[in-house]
């Protein structure tokens, strides 16, 4: 039997499980366009917040830290697989706990691998995890309703001695911010994923050209 399976933007079902999920096929404007109506935070945020919004600020924070693109770029696409099986928040993924893993993780691999990124995801792992949590303090200083002192902490963020700072030199909550359309996310988002897959690319040929070179020699 079929597995169950969605209609993406471009018209295509995608399949959400066992062997169907070899016919998906994907697409960065895809992921650009659902990605940039999905709200994160299920939509309790002070301003509309999307997925892509998100992902591109954990790629500046990698870019603030001077990374290499190619981080840069999986930091990009760390949840470009919730266009398919949607923004799940934190609290209702440890409540489904197991239930939720069968069904993210390999919808999430097959997004890596197809973009050629799962070996960034495995060897940066901690590194693309941390930006991802800066980014949730960020998100929760500048468009959640928290107080500190008052509102309850976040363990994930606020445990002592492993406390998670928000990133000093962005603000979320701006008026430019608040004015782009889901439709300027989505182009800035498209924007980005292009410049980082050129500058990795450039970066490969220099590489390729050095070796080359070596060898003559």
């Amino acid at each position: 039997m079929s597995s169950y399976w969605i209609v993406t933007a471009d018209g295509m079902p995608h399949y959400l499980s066992g062997y169907d999920m070899a016919q998906n096929r994907y697409s960065i404007e895809v992921i650009a366009h659902a990605g940039a109506q999905i709200n994160r935070f299920t939509g309790h945020c002070i301003r509309p917040y999307s997925v892509v919004e998100h992902q591109l600020l954990c790629a500046d924070i990698a870019a603030h830290l001077m990374l290499p693109a190619v981080v840069q770029l999986a930091c990009l696409m760390h949840d470009a697989h919730e266009v398919y099986v949607g923004d799940c928040s934190s609290p209702v993924k440890w409540e489904l706990g197991s239930a939720w893993e069968r069904l993210e993780s390999p919808q999430a691999n097959s997004v890596r691998r197809h973009f050629g990124l799962m070996g960034i995801f495995l060897s940066h792992r901690a590194q693309i995890k941390a930006i991802d949590l800066m980014a949730l303090a960020t998100e929760r200083r500048d468009l959640v309703i928290y107080t500190e002192g008052i509102s309850a902490p976040w363990a994930i963020l606020d445990t002592p001695g492993r406390k998670v700072e928000p990133a000093h030199w962005v603000q979320l909550h701006t008026a430019a911010r608040a004015q782009r359309s889901w439709a300027d996310w989505a182009q800035l988002y498209l924007e980005r994923f292009h410049q980082l897959r050129d500058a990795i690319n450039a970066t490969l040929a220099t590489n390729i050209q050095s070796v080359t070179e070596g060898i003559k020699q």
